[in-house]
């Protein structure tokens, strides 16, 4: 062969050698990248498996760190972080158990990770238990155990032990292919080495490629030195469900929980094991979804477990969507409550038991305070009526702190019923002055209500009152002395307002954020100084926004603050009556005098309505018909005897009685000998008089004292209420069911004041023996427990003690034993 032969040869040989080289080479490179495209993939699966663990771990120490302040400490705040890594162990478990799915070894260890985290938590909560059940020293005794640490200690073994199987796994690995690599180079370089002149571009492509190759054999490295052992935890069961239902995997708190192994409930529905409250022929999965557990979002859902013994038991169950190749599976976060179910109804025994024996011997302080300030033993000296004053203003006081505490505890647990009615809201703005006038005029603050048109809503009078009771003795005592607060109440174009407007300092900027949180106060020393709990705001919005209105308000500092009570207006425009009890007529030309001699007529259970001369007296009697007329003889527009000179010349007042009330009796009786009057009380006059002039006036009106049966196991409660009812009934006692079962069978009362709360069973077990309609006798519940919505339409009027005071009893009493021959 010729040289151009061979050298052809040659070079077509060299040519074919070079593609055959480039082919190996190109297949051997194609090779080593997927091994290490592998090796990049394992240590990312690695990285990420171990940064959950990471996170667990970190949660496990926040928790621990909640767990050590909240006890050294005993501030709630410190157990922020505690409650934090609860919440967030239920979302980060799952993405934990799904990193090692396909490692058996590393699932088992997984499984008693879970265990020792159970225990670990278990210790924690014993801790905080004794804390909250016996006081700091018990939760430190607790932790002084070592258990908790033991448990740390086993948890950090197990720890250690998944960290050295994914370290020894992953260097391994990283072994393999870095020695393939090797040999790769090494066979790459050498045939590159003889073709350097031909493939000098390729080499330096392989140089290259070699070089980025280490540089992530080295990132993966430095990746998995940092990776540390972290803890895997349930505290609840953990149960993994197909799109049909069916159950994939559970935990060992699962398997404790509901008594079966993961074994035998393989592939069955779940429903096994819970069910809803209310269970229909739909599947649960399906309930489930539609419920709003899909792949967007979760669902927390109470239901009824089930264990394998058959017995139920109440859980919380959390649903989250898990997104996997063959669809959206769901991990259920199941709970046992059954523990807080029985710490709710001890809460319930426990408001039940304060409700009694603090409102009732409470009612029974203040009631008898009340009668004695007003006169029910005689004048009082000077001395001893401030004293006395003093003590029934702080029994009432504490009423009220009492009453507060347990409305905020019935607001939160939704215990508090509201009974709806049309009414005028400026009826609820003259009530709540009423209420707050005399503790406005201790302070020196006069109160205002503007004039203006009914103003219609659908409330509840008393819960309303309550409400605008609040803002008003806020207003008052932020007010300053000789000040005034205003009220306005302006229907608008869907709402009603009601504005209380003070001039005080106003609300501080850093307080609004808060003012309408519970027990907030502006500062220490304004609790000192203006005193309150800091509660009435936060019940007086609750009760606002169950009206479906708001409460909200405008300050700018030192110009006052107003607040405004929004509620829906009704279009219903019948107003709800105030009482369809006896009314009086005062005509009394001196705001004060009018104002005590109300007030004494309310506490024995009186409407009354104040006229201002003897012209706005004629005027009222035209419009209204009055059971009885009270006339000062000084007026400014005629004399008292003139006016009843007037009234017996007409002939709707012809016949009405009319008791006079002068400061100079002898010299009207001289004047007014040929007039009738039923009795002249001299200026000053207590309570037993005033009681006696109305005792006479019902007698005038051939209207016998109705006759009472009271039911009462309080003996106190019995007398003073019999005290406050001396002037318009006639009592009779009973202190038990039985003893109760035996007047009435020897009489029939006109009305029964019934507790609920008696030594032999509830007050509720007599109401068949009263009947119903209108031969049954009306009833009043007059207890410290309060009464469901439901059986309050079983009785005439519910009086919640320490609520409803004596002289609320007294007009109730008046208004159900009223008939109409009273006028």
């Amino acid at each position: 062969m010729s040289n151009s032969v061979l050298k052809r040869l040659g070079l077509a040989l060299a040519v074919g050698a070079l593609v055959l080289v480039l082919a190996f080479v190109g297949l051997e490179m194609r090779r080593d990248f997927e091994r290490v495209r592998a090796l990049r993939q394992e240590t990312a699966h690695s990285y990420r498996a171990r940064e959950e663990l990471q996170t667990v771990f970190s949660l496990m120490q926040d928790a621990e760190t909640g767990q050590r302040g909240y006890i050294i400490s005993g501030n709630p705040d410190f157990l922020t972080p505690y409650q934090t890594a609860i919440r967030r162990l239920d979302r980060e478990l799952p993405r934990l158990r799904a990193a090692y799915a396909s490692d058996a070894a590393q699932s088992a260890n997984i499984k008693d990770l879970e265990d020792r985290i159970a225990d670990k938590l278990a210790a924690i909560r014993e801790a905080l238990d004794a804390h909250d059940q016996r006081g700091s020293e018990a939760g430190l005794a607790v932790v002084s155990k070592g258990e908790g640490k033991a448990a740390m200690d086993r948890i950090r073994v197990t720890i250690d032990r998944m960290t050295e199987i994914d370290a020894r796994a992953l260097a391994a690995l990283t072994q393999r292919v870095e020695a393939r690599s090797r040999a790769t180079e090494m066979m790459v370089t050498s045939l590159f080495l003889s073709l350097i002149v031909v493939v000098a571009g390729a080499t330096l492509l392989l140089v290259r490629y070699v070089a980025t190759r280490r540089k992530l054999l080295a990132e993966v490295r430095a990746t998995a030195a940092r990776q540390e052992a972290i803890f895997d935890s349930a505290i609840d069961a953990i149960l993994t469900l197909n799109p049909s239902g069916t159950i994939e995997t559970m935990n060992a708190a699962a398997a404790r929980m509901f008594g079966w192994s993961a074994e035998m409930l393989g592939r069955r529905d779940v429903s096994v094991l819970l069910e809803t409250a209310d269970r229909d022929d739909a599947g649960l999965m399906a309930r489930i979804r539609a419920g709003g557990a899909d792949a967007t979002g979760g669902l927390v859902q109470e239901m009824i477990g089930r264990r394998r013994s058959g017995e139920g038991f109440p859980v919380d169950v959390a649903f989250s969507p898990l997104a996997l190749p063959a669809g959206v599976h769901l991990v259920a976060v199941v709970r046992d409550i059954t523990d807080r179910r029985r710490v709710e109804e001890l809460k319930k025994q426990f408001v039940s038991t304060v409700s009694h024996e603090l409102r009732t011997p409470l009612t029974s302080i203040a009631g008898s305070l009340g009668l004695l300030a007003g006169g029910a033993a005689g004048v009082l000296s000077e001395r001893a009526s401030r004293l006395i004053g003093i003590a029934h203003s702080n029994s009432l006081r504490l009423v009220r702190l009492i009453n507060d505490i347990l409305d905020v505890e019935k607001l939160e647990s939704g215990q508090i019923n509201l009974q709806l009615q049309p009414l005028d809201l400026r009826d609820v703005a003259v009530r709540s002055l009423d209420a707050v006038r005399g503790y406005a005029d201790e302070l020196g603050v006069s109160l205002e209500l503007a004039d203006g048109p009914s103003a219609p809503v659908l409330g509840d009078g008393d819960r309303l009152v309550q409400v605008v009771v609040n803002l008003l003795s806020n207003a008052a005592k932020f007010s300053p002395s000789n000040g005034t607060v205003e009220v306005v109440v302006i229907p608008e174009a869907r709402i009603v307002r009601l504005s209380v407007r003070d001039y005080g300092p106003g609300v501080p900027e850093a307080f609004r954020a808060r003012i309408f949180t519970k027990f907030a106060q502006a500062d220490g020393s304004d609790t000192r100084q203006k005193g309150g709990t800091g509660l009435g705001l936060a019940i007086a919005k609750e009760i606002a926004e169950r009206h479906g209105g708001r409460l909200w308000f405008e300050s700018a500092p030192g110009d006052g603050a107003t607040f405004h009570l929004d509620l829906p207006m009704t279009l219903d425009n019948s107003m709800a009556q105030t009482s369809d009890g006896p009314r009086l007529l005062i005509v009394e030309d001196d705001p004060d005098a009018a104002e005590v001699l109300r007030i004494m007529l309310a506490q024995d259970g009186f409407d009354a309505v104040i006229a201002t001369s003897a012209t706005a007296a004629l005027e009222a009697v035209e419009s209204e018909t009055f059971a009885a007329i009270l006339v000062d003889l000084q007026l400014p527009d005629t004399d008292g005897i003139g006016l009843i000179r007037a009234l017996r010349e007409r002939p709707e007042t012809l016949e009405t009685p009319v008791v006079v009330v002068s400061a100079d009796v002898a010299r009207g009786r001289a004047r007014g000998r040929s007039l009738e009057v039923i009795d002249w009380l001299e200026k000053p006059f207590d309570q037993g008089r005033l009681r006696a002039a109305i005792s006479a006036v019902l007698e005038r009106l051939g209207r016998r004292a109705p006759i009472i049966l009271h039911v009462d196991d309080d003996p106190d409660i019995l007398q003073v209420t019999a005290e406050t009812l001396s002037g318009i009934a006639a009592i009779t006692s009973a202190v038990s069911l039985s003893q109760a079962r035996q007047v009435l069978t020897q009489m029939k009362p006109d009305l029964v004041i019934l507790d609920l709360g008696l030594p032999d069973g509830s007050g509720l077990e007599l109401l068949p023996e009263l009947g119903s309609g209108r031969s049954g006798v009306p009833v009043v519940v007059y207890s410290a427990q309060d009464m469901d919505g439901a059986l309050s339409e079983r009785v005439e009027a519910v009086l919640v003690k320490s609520s409803a005071s004596l002289a609320d009893l007294a007009h109730t009493v008046r208004r159900l034993t009223f008939t109409p021959q009273d006028h």
